[in-house]
């Protein structure tokens, strides 16, 4: 063989080795697994990272997680709010299935990890969104005792409360109805005790909360403004175990862990008896009130295989409330859900849940010759199916369905004794709601990402229904109505759809540093009608009909993040607008409570709001927290035909929300081992209100003269709480903690509204209604054997 034909053949030889050899390395395989806590938790969120390549990954809501990789040997880290971070080193040499298991912080180290948000939102096309675990709202100062869920969501950044002592929250210019919020997937239609002086949430058995503002998943939806996610623990799988509580108003009674093999439970109830300590208030209205609430948490969860799990969450609560002389309330919540989840395989997975959320409330009147009962409620039931795929290389798709029925009852008033009162019954309300969603996130390359999503929504009120017809060209009104129409059970009276589109996109500037931009639409067709800013017992829920059309927001946001030093320091900076249509308001002196034809004391209209939200945590050392600044402002604007239909001329005026500056501040130091001292200041501006500038006389009758709707503002709004946490301390089986607490340290007086006074011969005098005047200390002590 000539030598020339012998070298070609050897070179020949050598370029297919390396070619085969190329191909080898480029063959990459399937790396499926799940990530669990010590508990057994499913554990949502945890960012995992592969090294070489910096390839990353986040556990969807069942734990589980899928990527490929090309053949090699990986180091796997992983990091999750409340753990220690994981590494692991893992040879991938063909498709294979891991299980990690995270351990939590040992807390008797100085330096202990707490953030608002993970770590991960540098990584992820996830913004607007803020995380909270269960460990450090506990360390949060307390009210009265107990910590709270809504009260540190008002310390986030983009959410203001409506006022001391309520539950209402307002989040990018939204009403405090426009959030949707959820305990294990079922939603609350009244998520607070004593009038908001609590939440429904057990501290004690909370594993953590997660508020959405925007670049929502097209899996959410429902409402325009934001959605709270709020997760129960399941039991503990290692043994039973009990937990006792107890706070200056409060006790509670925990217990968790197997029962058989396979299964475990939490039950949990409390109880509080707020009576003693409402003497000590300032106001004399509170000072002679009384009050009660107790509820109850069940949640069991049974392993039926390797790919089966079924789960149920249930709650009850009662509340009542008595104010002095004429009125009391109660109200109950009673929420379930049942979940059946499956793997197909390693690469998809599914949920079916059903759940029921029903809410009843009851006023009475107690007065002589005015006794009677008001009732009314929502009830819900809902059946969800949601699926994740992750076959796809860089690609975790969701997608699924959901039908809800709503039934809402809005008012029957029974009179008894020696009332002079007549009988009123409002007819029932029925809605059916549809819902498809799918949803993207998937990683473009090292630097950018997308996530994209669809839902659509369609939407019907049906019968049995009257609706009044009104006179063309005249304003909406009893004396307007012209006819009315009648629909039988089941018949559609009124419906709405559309389509919901959600993107977001992420660009990594390092691998510390990324820009985001997202954009979602939103719609909602059940609403509060109420003129008060927070959540009350007296609301009327109401269903979209002829005349009330669905709200909805078009929300456009960018955002810039950077974490620093390992993590130890985090740093985001978000601006946003919001356009908003539909928007309900009042007529002045609307009659809500009660009115059969409603349409025509609401008027109609849009409103936009617009911010920027800065927010800077410390994660690691003996000091840690983070300070939250936001500047925003929110707009309506209702131009009817008429000056009646319009408010403030048809000009745009301050929703009752707009409070433009809001700063939070919270700090967390490690004094000595197991003790931590805490603290959160909050300021923000006043929120709105309409008030009077001078009186008339008509028919022998004083009548106050307002000048236009929210011109004015309440006195800013700033408190300082700090506590005093005792770690938990261990002794065999037996672990105690505890702490002292100080709510409204330098005991400010915050008007919670503004009342006016006419004396003679001088204009109207202003003076402020403050419900919590005083520095308000407390206790709570707990045991867990």
């Amino acid at each position: 063989m000539p030598l020339k034909t012998i070298k070609a053949l050897i070179l020949f030889l050598l370029i297919a080795q390396q070619v085969m050899a190329q191909q080898a390395a480029d063959i990459k395989y399937k790396l499926t697994g799940t990530v669990k806590s010590a508990w057994g938790d499913r554990l949502q969120g945890v960012f995992l990272v592969f090294t070489p390549g910096a390839s990353g990954v986040l556990t969807d809501k069942q734990g589980n997680f899928s990527l490929q990789l090309k053949e090699g040997t990986y180091e796997v880290t992983c990091q999750y709010i409340g753990m220690k971070p994981l590494k692991e080193t893992i040879v991938v040499d063909a498709n294979k299935q891991i299980d990690l298991m995270l351990l939590p912080h040992n807390f008797s180290l100085k330096e202990v990890e707490i953030t608002t948000r993970p770590v991960t939102d540098v990584n992820s096309t996830r913004m607007g969104s803020s995380f909270v675990d269960q460990k450090l709202l506990t360390r949060m100062p307390k009210l009265l005792g107990e910590a709270d869920v809504i009260r540190a969501v008002s310390a986030l950044p983009g959410v203001v409360n409506a006022g001391e002592g309520t539950s209402g929250f307002m989040v990018r210019g939204g009403s405090a109805d426009q959030n949707l919020v959820l305990m294990d997937d079922a939603p609350l239609f009244n998520a607070n005790h004593l009038f908001g002086f609590y939440s429904v949430y057990n501290p004690d058995i909370l594993k953590s909360f997660v508020l959405h503002r925007n670049a929502i998943s097209a899996r959410y939806g429902g409402r325009v403004s934001s959605i709270l996610d709020v997760s129960l623990r399941d039991g503990n799988s290692e043994e039973m175990k009990y937990e006792i509580g107890v706070s200056p108003i409060t006790a509670k009674f925990s217990m968790d862990g197997p029962i058989f093999k396979k299964a475990t439970v939490l039950a949990a109830v409390r109880g509080a008896y707020p009576s003693y300590i409402l003497k000590l208030f300032p106001n004399r209205n509170i000072k002679n009130s009384s009050g009660y609430f107790y509820d109850a948490n069940l949640k069991f969860k049974y392993q039926v295989d390797e790919k089966n799990s079924l789960s149920f969450s249930g709650y009850y609560s009662a509340d009542g409330f008595k104010f002095p002389y004429d009125t009391t309330y109660h109200w109950t919540n009673t929420l379930g859900t049942l979940k059946w989840s499956h793997l197909f395989s390693n690469t998809f997975t599914g949920t079916a849940t059903l759940v029921k959320s029903n809410y009843k409330n009851e006023v009475e009147g107690i007065a002589t010759g005015e006794e009677f009962k008001l009732n009314s409620g929502v009830d819900l039931t809902q059946v969800k199916l949601d699926f994740g795929y992750f076959g796809k290389e860089n690609h975790q798709v969701d997608f699924g369905g959901e039908a809800s029925l709503y039934k809402i009852k809005p008012g029957d008033l029974v009179p008894y004794g020696t009332s002079s009162l007549n009988r009123r019954t409002l007819n029932e309300e029925e809605g059916y709601e549809f819902i498809g969603f799918i949803n993207d996130d998937f990683k473009v390359n090292d630097r950018l990402s997308l996530s994209l999503g669809l839902r659509y929504s369609h939407y019907a009120k049906v019968g049995p229904s009257e609706t009044f017809l009104y006179a063309e060209g005249q304003p909406r009104s009893e004396q307007t109505i012209t006819d009315t129409l009648f629909y039988g059970s089941g018949k559609t009276v009124q419906s709405y759809q559309g389509l919901e589109p959600r993107a977001s996109i992420k660009y990594s500037l390092t691998a510390n540093t990324s820009l985001k931009a997202g954009y979602s639409r939103t719609r909602q067709y059940i609403q509060v009608i109420s003129n008060t800013a927070s959540i009350t017992p007296v609301d009327i829920w109401k269903l979209s009909n002829r005349y009330i059309k669905p709200q909805v927001a078009d929300q456009f946001s960018l955002g810039y993040f950077h974490t620093h030093y390992e993590n130890r320091y985090e740093f985001s900076w978000e601006v946003y607008y919001k356009k908003l249509y539909n928007q309900i308001d009042y007529k002045d002196g609307a009659t809500i409570l009660l009115n059969p034809a409603l349409e025509a004391e609401l008027l109609f209209g849009d409103g936009y709001a617009y911010g920027s939200e800065w927010m800077l945590t410390k994660s690691l050392g003996r000091l840690t927290g983070w300070i939250s600044l936001t500047y925003s402002r929110s707009y309506r604007k209702i131009a009817g035909t008429t000056p009646e239909e319009s408010i403030n001329d048809g000009l745009s005026y301050p929703s009752n929300y707009d409070k433009p500056i809001n700063l939070n501040i919270f700090a967390d130091y490690h004094i000595w081992p197991k003790w931590k001292v805490t603290g959160n200041f909050t300021y923000t501006t006043g929120r709105p209100i309409t008030a009077a500038d001078s009186w008339y006389l008509y028919q022998d009758q004083r009548f106050a003269n307002y000048v236009g709707r929210n011109q004015q503002r309440m006195p800013d709004y700033h408190r300082l709480d700090v506590a005093l946490n005792r770690e938990i301390i261990k002794r065999g089986k037996v672990e105690y903690s505890g702490g002292i607490s100080v709510y409204n340290l330098y005991g400010r007086k915050n008007a919670y509204s503004t009342l006016y006074q006419h004396y003679y011969g001088s204009p109207p005098s202003a003076y402020k209604l403050a419900v919590i005047g005083a520095p308000i200390p407390s206790l709570n002590f707990n045991v867990k054997f």
